[in-house]
């Protein structure tokens, strides 16, 4: 009976040990499960944040193509992360051309483009925009400056400008009409 009894707590411990090896092997999956779909979350927070970036710039290329400054600085003055990721900010201004009056195509905005601007190595110079000032943020320009370039555009303009096919630093060629 000794043998028997001893056999039984042996297969019985060995149950209670392969049971809770298992137990440890459960957890250890959910926790995996878990931090996975706490990862997915967190990139899906990413994707919808990026996606509305995106969905920013496409609005203000769709406002250049069709002429439409007035609805890109509206939408600056309504949402301060959509100035944030423009590249450009549109701001209308005050002067108008009297014999333009009340014309929508031809009422002047200033557009602003920021840019990461570099010296060229060893150039000596800053390169300059033709009929565009160029300013730093800093007021002096480093090599590593964000500096701006604005001129003064109407909305006839802007929509005559923006077709062309536009390469792109990674080479790609992207064509707007």
């Amino acid at each position: 009976m000794d043998k028997e009894k001893a056999k039984k707590a042996a297969e019985l411990a060995e149950k209670e040990l392969h049971e809770e090896e298992e137990k440890k092997q459960i957890e250890l999956i959910k926790k995996a499960i878990k931090q996975t779909l706490e990862s997915i979350k967190d990139k899906e927070k990413e994707r919808d944040k990026l996606n509305k970036k995106i969905k920013t710039l496409k609005q203000d290329i769709d406002n250049i193509r069709a002429g439409r400054l007035d609805l890109i600085a509206e939408r600056q003055e309504k949402d301060d992360e959509a100035k944030k990721v423009s590249i450009i900010e549109v701001i209308k201004e005050k002067e108008v051309h009297h014999h333009h009056y009340h014309d929508r195509w031809y009422e002047p905005y200033r557009i602003i483009i920021r840019e990461p601007y570099y010296k060229p190595y060893d150039s000596g110079y800053w390169t300059t925009y033709d009929s565009i000032s160029l300013t730093a943020d800093s007021g002096t320009l480093t090599n590593t400056d964000i500096c701006t370039a604005q001129c003064s555009v109407t909305n006839s303009i802007a929509k005559g400008a923006s077709a062309g096919t536009y390469k792109l630093d990674s080479g790609d060629c992207v064509t707007i009409s």
